[in-house]
């Protein structure tokens, strides 16, 4: 990607844009922080986020995969740097090039509380017949996949079928996955990781757009907190 198609995706954000940026600490793990998008002079910007949010020691030399939308509503992504601290809760980044859809995913997670229902079907003779099925709630959602808490352990790892209700805009969406991994958390509860095998281009835009949406969310409801 060239600089001038850089400055055009950062020129793209508005300003006050929610976002996500993953940042890097000396040990070396990484975590993904949700932020706000403030303009500068492209490719510069700055990202501001809640108080008290950021740790005290970036590893300012890797870089930042950064998520939002732009104006009309489309994913923007690329990686950035790290320019300067201005203050506790800002820094200050450059942007230097696009990041792969197929990247993404794996950076952009968020917390998400929804209904879902999971079953599988076995198929014999050319017919499917569904073998069980259990509701449970989200706990988070990517692009890739999805946590939830389950009332029992599955009694199949693969294919699952997976329904979500999706909250803003409110639809539901359906895909296929297999289970990555599962946890007893006590008698009558699971914790169960499934990641997405088969799923549409517009079901990925669904779930984008609501982890957006509830980025906003989360992110006004901690400033108000901290007011």
């Amino acid at each position: 990607m060239s600089a001038q198609e850089i400055l055009s995706l950062v020129k793209s954000i508005p300003d006050g844009q929610a976002a996500t940026v993953t940042l890097t600490d000396l040990s070396g793990q990484r975590r993904l922080y949700e932020c706000v998008f403030k303009e500068s002079i492209a490719p510069a910007f700055f990202l501001v986020f809640p108080p008290e949010a950021l740790p005290k020691e970036i590893d300012s030399s890797r870089q930042c995969p950064l998520v939002s939308r732009d104006r009309n509503d489309n994913t923007v992504s690329f990686l950035a740097e790290i320019e300067t601290r201005i203050k506790n809760h800002v820094l200050e980044f450059a942007a230097k090039k696009s990041v792969r859809p197929e990247d993404l995913r794996e950076y952009f997670r968020v917390n998400f509380r929804t209904h879902t229902s999971v079953r599988f079907y076995s198929e014999q003779n050319g017919t499917k017949q569904l073998e069980w099925e259990m509701d449970g709630e989200t706990v988070d959602i990517s692009q890739s996949g999805v946590l939830a808490f389950l009332p029992e352990e599955c009694g199949n790892t693969h294919p699952i079928e997976i329904e979500i209700l999706l909250l803003n805009p409110a639809q539901t969406i359906y895909c296929t996955g297999h289970i990555v991994r599962s946890k007893r958390i006590r008698n009558d509860r699971w914790l169960i990781s499934f990641h997405f095998d088969v799923i549409s281009p517009n079901t990925r835009d669904a779930i984008a757009m609501n982890c957006l949406a509830e980025q906003r969310r989360q992110l006004r409801d901690q400033v108000q907190t901290a007011g």
